[in-house]
Order: structure tokens, then C-alpha cells, then sequence
């Protein structure tokens, strides 16, 4: 069977997880991966769960690799060498192949040697601070979220360095690849002028309030009701009678409007005593919005997921155990689990093949240089995927019409107050925070596909594109008649890609998904919350962007592929698979112990201490002592050297142990002290540590490591005025750096694209105009 990585050798040298889930995911594409251990064992082998003696989590990240003992010579064999340390000789690395480096906050800059984690990532990225609840601590993404963003954004970057072929130094900050899953909210505050956002970009966030999970007599739900077309049947459904005639509310833009508190509370009235299933199964069949809550049992048994053959086994000590599979379904080169992850091995190891033949260009192109994408992608999942593809090169024009723009143009909300501009013309549909965040270095154009002549327009514009991106319903696409076969007549190379909430196959394959609803759905809010609650949904919608990176990493494993064989394929992505393959230790735990994974606030499973204290002036700090070594510099730094030599905190697991303990000596030593000087010193010692960063601030503001990476550039709107606007986390060393272009207006290149793909005369395209099939504006 082919595969897309076929021929690839990459040696894993990596010792985080993010470095490893960046090699598997080449190993589950068809490379052949080689992880060299130390005698003490790769790191990860330490790391709980456990079944028997054997870590779970290395038996999810390290499958299809082999290990051996180290071997020097395997450098110089290899087409992609993965590290995790910034001492490593990276100029002779960089001459020799496709050197990706997954580092805390990557490898030069002024926090180049800070030590960071999963928990000062989630702090400085801002996602402590809007997750939290009022008058609680901030709290942190759910265990190994950031790692796993970067390893897949590492990914992400060596795959593209791979297509191009020439040799590459891929400069991944895992910081870096946290923030680009929360920034675009702190974009749309920037924007309106407001900290509204402090505790998530849909407003306050109180205990015991309802939404954005609502429970009922045998779990929780989440409702979207803001975006429910059917709302007087949903309502009537839902025995909320009154409320569904109330004219306040039947229109969508009134609800956004409206005080929310009597529809929360009918919500809750009407949840308490109904069956989660019944009521998401009634909502969907009135194509309304809705996520039921699933644990890691509830996954593993899930009819949605085994349909589609997303549920794969994995032998651990020679027991067949359930967990999650690939990252997208790709017709020509599916996914492959191949072997499971290796005993370690104590004899040298050789690659298979000879070296691939690396250029040994300096300053090259971006990699994706002469790729052209066609997209039909809105809101974040499928923007971002498409944004990542721009960054990286690629030529995308995206689609809308001029009835139906992108929903995150804010279509029906004014202009911002930061940003509206009376000496200036402004479109509001030119002038949204969130819509700009996501659709850097691509033109607009619009276009009506349901429209003879905008049909005819497509299909002669189709075979000068390469690649064709959506993230409608699976039916839509269907229905206009694109099909991959169809495709192929015009082009037979041709990638066609699609992500939709839960596939193209399967009984919820029609069914509606939003970020919100897919975080429950996947089972992302069972295990994320304070410790004691039974689930909760992040402060931002993570979902999006998550399935934004694996959308763009299968994209890149199919262009890899078409690249050596001329052939292109379909790639069918869902957002609830892209999230659930986040938590694959935690299906494996269930699998092996009928453990279901719960919230832990901010614990982590074998650090302690691990946590978020207050400190003076209203400022938390997240700090974690990750080794003995570090606890004593810990010790040393809160003035109780003795605590280091108690038995009771003599090792990470009699400090798991006596936690509670710890944590009362860290809140009262940080109480009264400043947040920023004490993560100071802690760094220093190499403790993990880092103030809790305020949200929008840390995109509003200059950052030191963000400026010297050129992460948050400054970006010109013509309409929008100049902002801070994130990039990708990588820096490549070999590529020639260039400044983006500026999310584009509302099909502001038709006449341009239809004039280069079709010849349209100015006259002819006044007339499509007059058609309403194209247009710069919105009809009355």
C-alpha cells in the first residue's frame, strides 16, 4: 500500500513528547523513524498512565519507531533529524538534512534558555486566564495539549521543508504553537476596544451559572444556541413554549443582543430532568447545534468513531488495547499503524534506503512556493488549515458570495469601536479582529458556484488550481457536483480536502459542529476543568484551530505524495477525530485499567509540586519542579532548604503524595510577593515557572521573544488600521523571511482573479456584478 512518507528516514533524537508526536506522525505516513536511547530509556517510558510497568503515553507517541542504542553515524544517514534541545551542533545538522527543533520558546531570543512546560505555556499564552472561572485561579489547557500542538506544527514545518527539498533548519517554539490556538480572540478585543475577554471570548465566566455546559439527568451539553436556525422548533422541542414565541429572540443577531440570562435558564430548566442523547439527537434533526460531554469510555464505545475506523488497537506488553488512529482519512495514502511502540533495544540500528538527495540552497523560497489552493473554507478550522498553507507559500484564494461572507467578517455587527476610522470608507465585513487573525497572504474573491455562469466560472478556473479546500456539510460540495472524480477530469492530480465536524461517513456525518460542541463531543472538556468538576469547555474554542493543524498536516502529507507520484487523492478530516487524537493516552488508560480520565485542575499526573498561586497585586504564577534537582532550587529559593531533605518530599512520587501539603507552603510563601521578580529568580534556578500572562496584553503589547522571533508582526489593513497579528511558530533558518500580506477585504481580488484565470474584461465582470454572482459588498 503507498504511502506518503515512503523512503523518508527520520532519526527521533527528541526528548519531550512534542518531539516525538512530530516523528510518529512521519512514522504513521509510511517514514521509516529511528529513536536512539540513552541506557536510562527515552523519557517519555517514565511518564504515567501505566499498564503493568509500561507507560501508556510512550506506547501512544512512539509507535512506528524503532529503537537502538545511539549511533553517530545515523546523522548523517537520515533525511530529517527531530531534537529538543537547543545544544545541539545545529549548523552541522543544518547542513546535512532537514533539522526540525522543538524547543520550550525556541532557539535564540531573550527566553531562548527559560525553561518552559505544558503549564507555562498554557500561562504565558493566556490560556490560564481565560480558562478561569471569577474568583478562582487561572487555569491550565488539560495535560500534554501543548505538546502535542507542537509536535503536530513541527510537523507541519519539516513536511513542507521535505516538499521543497532543500536543506532546512525548522525552528519550532512550543509557545509559539500554544498561542496560535487563542490569539484570534485576543485579536477581537484588540479590536472592540475592551478587556472583555479576561475570562473567555464569550464573556464572563461564573461557577454554577449556566452554559457553556448545561446538565442534564445523566450528563452534560453544550447548546450553540446562538447560531440555531430553527430556533421556535428547537424551543418548542425543548418544552420551552414562551421563550421559543418571544420575538427578542427568534432572530439569530437579537440573541447575540438580548440579555442571555432567560435563555440559559430555560436551557437549564429544560435539560435537568432529560437524557443527554435524546436531546442531542432532536436538536440534529432540527439542524441545531448541540456537543454532548463523552469520557474516555463513552469514545471508546462510540458508534460515529468505529464507523469511520478511527478507533485503532495497539499491542502493550502483548495486550490488543483500544485507542484513537489517524489523523485524517486519506484515499491514496491512508494512515498506518505498523508496529507498536519498541522495547528498547541495545544494538545499533541502520536506516533502510540511501540518504534522499537534499539542495543545498541558502535562502531559499518559502516551500510551498507555486502550490495553488482553492478554498471554500469560513470561520477558524478551515481558515487557519488555509492561512498555515499561505504562510508557508502556497497561492490560496478563498470563496464566498456576496449573500453569504465568512461568519468571522462579523457579518451583522458593526464596526469595531478601536478600529472604526471616519475619515476612511470602512466595510464592517473588512474590519473583524477574529477574520483578520486567520487570513493572512490570501486573496478573496466572490462568487456564486449555484449559478450557471458561476458553476461554468469554477470548473474553468479548477485545473489551475492545485489543491481545493472546504469545511461545509459533506453533502454540500456533493450537491454543487465536486467530486473527486469530477475533479480528476479536469485535473487528475488534483488534492481535494474537506473538514467537517464529524466526517463524510457515519450516523453524525449530516449532523451541525461548531468548536463548542466538538469540545464535548471528543471528550476535550471531560478532562479539562478544576479539580472536583465533572467536565468543562475551554475559555476559546480550541477544537478549530487543533483541527486546523491536522487538516494542513494531511494536506502536506498528500502534496508530499503527489509530488513523487504526479497523483492526488481525497482527504476527509473531522474535528472530533482531530481533537480525540489529543487524547489517546487517555483512551489507551481506559482501554488497559478502566481508568476514565477527569479533570485536574492544575496538577499534572507525576509533578509535584505542579500548580497557579497568587501572588501580590492580583498576579498568579505558574511553577513546576520537575525534578529533584529543581525541587531543592525551589526549596532554596522560598527560604525552607529543609523541606528538600524530608522524606516525604524526598522523590516526584512521595511529593505526589504530601502535594496538598506543598501547595499550602507555595500559597503562603507567594502571597504577598511580585509575580514577575519571583518568576524571574525561578527561572534562573531552571525552575519552571511564569506569570500568569494577562490576555490581551500579551497580543497587544511588545514581547521580547515574540519581537525577536518576529512571531507578532505588525500588519497594515487598508481598513482596519495596523495591529499586531501572529504568524506561524516556526523560524526557518534557510528560507527568506518576507512580510505577510494583510487579511484581504471582501472580495477584494475577484476582478484580478477572474481577469488572470479566465480573461474576464472589466465589462464582463461589471456584468457579474449586475448578476449579484460577485461584489465587494454585502446586498442591502
Amino acid at each position: 500500500m503507498a504511502t506518503a512518507f515512503e523512503g523518508v528516514q527520520v532519526l527521533d533524537l527528541s526528548t519531550r513528547l512534542s518531539g516525538a508526536w512530530a516523528a510518529r506522525l512521519f512514522g504513521d505516513f509510511g517514514a521509516e523513524v529511528i529513536m536512539p536511547e540513552s541506557a536510562e530509556g527515552h523519557p517519555l517510558r517514565a511518564e504515567p498512565p501505566f499498564f503493568d510497568t509500561t507507560s501508556l503515553l510512550h506506547s501512544y507517541v512512539n509507535w512506528n519507531k524503532r529503537s537502538c542504542a545511539s549511533n553517530d553515524k545515523l546523522i548523517e544517514a537520515a533525511d530529517i533529524v527531530i531534537t529538543n534541545s537547543a545544544s545541539e551542533d545545529l549548523p552541522e545538522l543544518a547542513d546535512t538534512c532537514i533539522h526540525l527543533s522543538i524547543t520550550p520558546h525556541g532557539l535564540h531570543g531573550p527566553w531562548a534558555a527559560t525553561p518552559g512546560n505544558d503549564l507555562t505555556h498554557s500561562a504565558r499564552s493566556g490560556w490560564c486566564m481565560i480558562n478561569r472561572y471569577i474568583d478562582e485561579p487561572p487555569l491550565q489547557l488539560p495535560t500534554h495539549q501543548p505538546s502535542y500542538l507542537a509536535g503536530v506544527a513541527g510537523f507541519i514545518g519539516a513536511a513542507a521543508a521535505l516538499i521543497r527539498g532543500s536543506r532546512e533548519l525548522v525552528d519550532v517554539s512550543e509557545l509559539e504553537a500554544t498561542a496560535l490556538t487563542c490569539v484570534p480572540w485576543a485579536i477581537m478585543g484588540i479590536f472592540m476596544g475592551g478587556d472583555r475577554l479576561a475570562y473567555g471570548p464569550n464573556g464572563e465566566r461564573v461557577r454554577g451559572r449556566p452554559g457553556p455546559l448545561w446538565q442534564t439527568a445523566d450528563g452534560s451539553i453544550n447548546y450553540g444556541y446562538g447560531d440555531w436556525k430553527e430556533w421556535q422548533s428547537a424551543l418548542h422541542f425543548l418544552g420551552q413554549h414562551e421563550l421559543a414565541e418571544d420575538p427578542n429572540y427568534i432572530n439569530a443577531w437579537g440573541r447575540h443582543q438580548q440579555d442571555p440570562a432567560p435563555v440559559r435558564d430555560g436551557l437549564s430548566n429544560a435539560s435537568a430532568s432529560r437524557d443527554k442523547w435524546s436531546i442531542f439527537d432532536g436538536l440534529a434533526e432540527r439542524r441545531c447545534i448541540a456537543g454532548v460531554v463523552q469520557n474516555t469510555k463513552e469514545l471508546s464505545t462510540c458508534d460515529q468513531l468505529h464507523v469511520r475506523d478511527f478507533l485503532t488497537t495497539t499491542k502493550v506488553n502483548d495486550v490488543e488495547l483500544t485507542t484513537t488512529g489517524p489523523i485524517a482519512k486519506l484515499s491514496a495514502t491512508p494512515w498506518q499503524l505498523t508496529k507498536p511502540a519498541p522495547d528498547r533495544a541495545e544494538d545499533p540500528a541502520s536506516f533502510s534506503h540511501n540518504k534522499n538527495s537534499v539542495g543545498a540552497s541558502i535562502q531559499s523560497p518559502l516551500p510551498l512556493d507555486g502550490v495553488r489552493v482553492l478554498c471554500f473554507t469560513q470561520a477558524w478550522a478551515g481558515t487557519f488549515a488555509t492561512e498555515i498553507l499561505a504562510l508557508l507559500g502556497a497561492d490560496v484564494v478563498q470563496i464566498e458570495t456576496v449573500k453569504r461572507p465568512d461568519v468571522w467578517r462579523g457579518v451583522g455587527a458593526p464596526i469595531p469601536a478601536a478600529v472604526k476610522n471616519d475619515d476612511i470608507v470602512q466595510n464592517q465585513l473588512n474590519t473583524n479582529g477574529m477574520y483578520n487573525s486567520v487570513n493572512l497572504n490570501k486573496r478573496a474573491i466572490t462568487l456564486d458556484v449555484t449559478h450557471p455562469v458561476g458553476r461554468d466560472m469554477f470548473w474553468n478556473m479548477i485545473e489551475n488550481f492545485d489543491v481545493v479546500v472546504d469545511n461545509f456539510s459533506p453533502h454540500v460540495m456533493t450537491n454543487w457536483g465536486v467530486t473527486l472524480e469530477t475533479l480528476h477530469e479536469r485535473r487528475p492530480d488534483m488534492i481535494f480536502a474537506s473538514v467537517s465536524g464529524y466526517g463524510r461517513q457515519g450516523p453524525w456525518a449530516e449532523y451541525p459542529a461548531n468548536g463548542a460542541t466538538t469540545e464535548p463531543m471528543a471528550g476535550f472538556s471531560s478532562v479539562h476543568g478544576y479539580e472536583g468538576d465533572p467536565a468543562m469547555n475551554t475559555g476559546g474554542l480550541i477544537p478549530d484551530p487543533i483541527s486546523g493543524y491536522y487538516l494542513a498536516a494531511s494536506i502536506l502529507a498528500a502534496i508530499h505524495h503527489r509530488k513523487q507520484t504526479g497523483a492526488g487523492q481525497r482527504v476527509d478530516s473531522a474535528m472530533i477525530e482531530s481533537v480525540s487524537l489529543q487524547l489517546g493516552d487517555a483512551l489507551l488508560d481506559f482501554s488497559a485499567n478502566d481508568s476514565i480520565r477527569v479533570p485536574m485542575g492544575n496538577k499534572h499526573p507525576r509533578i509535584a509540586p505542579h500548580g497557579v498561586f497568587a501572588c501580590a497585586n492580583e498576579d498568579w504564577i505558574a511553577v513546576a519542579a520537575e525534578t529533584d534537582d529543581a525541587f531543592c532550587k525551589l526549596c532554596e529559593h522560598i527560604e525552607r532548604p529543609d523541606l528538600a531533605s524530608l522524606e516525604r518530599f524526598a522523590s516526584n512520587q512521595a511529593r505526589k503524595a504530601n502535594e496538598a501539603e506543598l501547595g499550602d507552603v507555595l500559597t503562603a510563601w507567594f502571597g504577598d510577593k511580585d509575580a514577575d521578580s519571583q518568576a524571574h529568580a525561578l527561572q534562573t534556578k531552571r525552575v519552571h515557572a511564569a506569570v500568569c500572562a494577562h490576555f490581551l496584553p500579551t497580543y497587544r503589547d511588545s514581547n521580547p521573544q515574540f519581537d525577536y522571533r518576529k512571531f507578532m508582526r505588525p500588519v497594515t489593513h487598508p481598513e482596519s488600521g495596523t495591529h499586531l497579528l501572529p504568524m506561524m511558530p516556526w523560524v526557518m533558518h534557510n528560507t527568506a523571511d518576507s512580510d505577510p500580506n494583510y487579511s484581504p477585504c471582501f472580495g477584494e481580488h475577484s476582478k484580478q482573479v477572474f481577469a488572470q484565470e479566465l480573461g474576464t474584461t472589466d465589462e464582463q465582470y461589471e456584468e457579474l456584478v449586475r448578476l449579484g454572482l460577485t461584489g465587494t459588498s454585502r446586498p442591502k
